[in-house]
């Protein structure tokens, strides 16, 4: 495929489980030629969705594809002597390096910033943690459930009367996906500056960093001196920013940005116009004062309507909204189908699986087509042939362990 951004960009993807993986997986889909390294026993998330948990267990671990399409993997044991010359091999003939292995491993096996581009200066050496690079706690293993969304905050928002302050569990791979959008982001700011330059660099973001990113309204909120409000529950929230259901059951979400602009033309659209002169509700100010009496109003309104019959009446007012989606009906969604939301991915037994796109789109340099996920050390072979080594050497190589 022509006008591939990316195209001959070698990556070296030492990372492990979603944020980090993603980001090769990125670089992959614009044309970069990725090498997942694996140690022997594989990469721990290959087997995600095999036990449920969490996650719907299946046998074709579409989570591994997800992170992992377009790459070649090379199983290798990176404490062996014949591992990390391998590993040099590849650094100096790659221009980005990623990882997400904390601090102390980095140091044994000899992957450290200082130490890569100390093998090869042009390199962007490209470098994910939890929570970040610097602190007591910069060496702590973490996931996107603790780092981005525990510790930054965002969960605590989420927490609701019913749960009795304790915050539901955010959802798999949540944080993950825009922390590693954030770190693909820095590495082609870097590639561009050795444009210009002719040197690489190191770049970095955190799980933690990408949270307190998300939560940035609320947390500037309090750097600006204003006390939080306690909570974001649904009952402390106005009648007209608020979640009601209908008469087919779904749910709806809808938000008056201007009250006062919209407040007649919405009253009269639902047959609510004896609201007009009432004084609980007749300013802004009043109907967030009696909030849960006009909640109810409004509930025993729309559960006569349909949401077709809503949104036609919302459109025409101009009042944002939207249906409340099952992830299910996602897939379905003409929205997200007519805007390549999705992708097919090719390779043998997996014809039918879709996967969902990142969400950039370029004219002129689309996306190449998506292939398989490698099966463990698959290109092992291949990989080593193309550093010089022979069948014999190879062979070597398998049977003291070095290699898969």
């Amino acid at each position: 495929m022509k006008n591939l951004p990316l195209k001959g960009i070698k990556v070296i993807d030492a990372a492990s489980f979603i944020a980090a993986p993603l980001v090769s997986a990125l670089m992959s889909d614009y044309g970069a030629e990725v090498i997942k390294i694996e140690p022997l026993t594989g990469d721990t998330y290959r087997e995600a969705v095999i036990g449920g948990h969490v996650w719907p267990e299946s046998e074709v671990d579409w989570a591994f594809i997800l992170e992992n399409r377009n790459k070649r993997s090379l199983s290798i044991d990176l404490k062996s002597k014949e591992g990390q010359i391998i590993i040099k091999k590849l650094i100096q003939q790659s221009d980005v390096f990623i990882t997400n292995l904390p601090k102390t491993p980095r140091e044994k096996l000899g992957l450290t910033d200082i130490i890569v581009r100390k093998l090869n200066p042009k390199i962007i050496y490209a470098s994910l943690t939890g929570y970040g690079e610097n602190g007591p706690d910069s060496n702590r293993t973490a996931l996107d459930s603790t780092a981005y969304f525990a510790r930054s905050g965002l969960m605590d928002w989420s927490k609701t009367i019913d749960s009795e302050e304790i915050p539901p569990f955010p959802i798999p791979g949540g944080g993950d996906h825009p922390t590693g959008l954030s770190l693909f982001t820095s590495i082609l700011l870097a590639l561009m500056n050795k444009e210009k330059t002719g040197l690489g660099t190191s770049v970095s973001t955190s799980l933690l960093a990408n949270g307190v990113w998300s939560n940035a309204m609320l947390i500037q909120a309090i750097l600006s001196g204003h006390k939080p409000i306690d909570t974001f529950y649904w009952e402390t929230l106005s009648a007209m920013r608020n979640i009601y259901t209908l008469k087919d059951k779904s749910l709806f979400f809808m938000l008056l940005t201007n009250e006062e602009k919209h407040w007649d033309p919405f009253i009269q659209s639902f047959n609510l116009g004896f609201l007009h002169n009432n004084t609980k509700f007749n300013t802004k100010d009043n109907r967030q004062l009696n909030k849960k009496e006009l909640k109810i109003i409004l509930q025993e309104e729309f559960i006569k309507y349909t949401y077709e019959e809503v949104r036609e009446k919302l459109i025409s007012i101009g009042i944002v909204f939207t249906k409340i989606m099952k992830t299910e009906n996602t897939i379905i969604d003409p929205q997200t189908n007519l805007n390549n939301m999705f992708m097919n991915i090719e390779g043998e037994d997996i014809e039918k699986l879709k996967l969902v796109s990142p969400p950039l789109n370029i004219e002129n340099a689309p996306r190449k087509n998506a292939t398989k996920a490698p099966k463990l050390g698959e290109h092992n072979i291949e990989i080593l042939k193309e550093l010089g080594y022979t069948m014999e050497e190879i062979k070597i190589l398998q049977n003291n362990k070095t290699i898969l």
